[in-house]
């Protein structure tokens, strides 16, 4: 069974390999996340019609391919993701949930960085699709072994962690913290994401993509990479949630399983946060 680092990898291959030669960054960012939806709602639900708004953003022989070469890997990705989520201990802050113990694993595996980035709400469709951009640039990108475990999918939970040290509570002072324990000259955070996810995530899927410029983003990592190794990370990622009621798919955090039983959580993508390391090669 491949880790789920090395499944991340061969998606981002075949992304960047098949996908990012022949269409935008925004276009294969779409039929990402439709992709990925389609795999959790084979697992889930089977109502593939709660898709049709979104696979209207996607032209049809991206979308056909998506299908074809994705959904698998996205199927299979969701299963390893469940199975660290159902693996945790959510009451406590222990293992892959203790900033520290992370971090510490992170540097065992990069050693030290010149740049932190820390995205609050980046989730798994922006790492894939910014991931295999870089790639095709000339930019090394490569998923680290270490994950992150935000059992409540919110970023208190990462700001709590810093209470009773000499850094800020907040997602800067997190970025603060990782810079010095990797050694990086410069650390920054963005809200745009999480931004965008609280704007039109509850409109639903097709508005949050249309809305949400992943070329941006990508931009912003791109700089960076070319002038120094860079790590990628989030606080948590975010939630995709099938309303039955309302028959559409939405986006949001936090989403608790407590909620009415109108709501399908597809896929609890803010409970975990994957590391990136990009840097420029040659």
């Amino acid at each position: 069974m491949k880790e789920l680092y090395e499944l991340l990898e061969d998606i981002q291959d075949t992304v960047a390999e098949r996908f990012m030669p022949s269409y935008s960054l925004g276009s294969v960012y779409r039929a990402l996340m439709y992709a990925l939806i389609y795999a959790a709602l084979r697992r889930r639900l089977g109502r593939y019609d709660l898709l049709e708004p979104l696979g209207k953003r996607v032209s049809p022989p991206l979308l056909a391919a998506a299908k074809r070469e994705l959904t698998g890997k996205l199927h299979y990705l969701l299963e390893q993701v469940d199975s660290i989520l159902a693996s945790s201990k959510p009451v406590l802050i222990h293992g892959e949930a203790d900033l520290r113990h992370t971090i510490d694993s992170v540097k065992r595996e990069v050693e030290r960085v010149d740049y932190v980035l820390v995205y609050d709400c980046m989730s798994l469709v922006e790492q894939l699709a910014i991931s295999a951009f870089l790639k095709v640039v000339g930019v090394k990108s490569v998923f680290l072994s270490t994950v992150f475990v935000n059992p409540v999918g919110v970023t208190r939970f990462v700001t709590q962690q810093l209470h009773g040290t000499s850094y800020r509570a907040s997602l800067l002072g997190v970025a603060r913290y990782i810079a010095k324990e990797l050694r990086a000259s410069l650390y920054a955070k963005s809200s745009f994401i999480d931004e965008k996810v609280h704007e039109v995530g509850l409109l639903g899927v097709e508005e949050f993509v249309d809305r949400m410029d992943v070329d941006r983003v990508a931009r912003e990592v791109l700089e960076r990479a070319r002038s120094g190794r860079v790590l990628v990370l989030s606080d948590h990622g975010y939630d995709v949630v099938a309303s039955i009621r309302e028959n559409y798919v939405y986006i949001v955090h936090g989403f608790s399983r407590g909620d009415s039983s109108s709501y399908v959580p597809l896929a609890l993508l803010s409970r975990l946060t994957l590391f990136i390391e990009a840097y420029r090669v040659g």
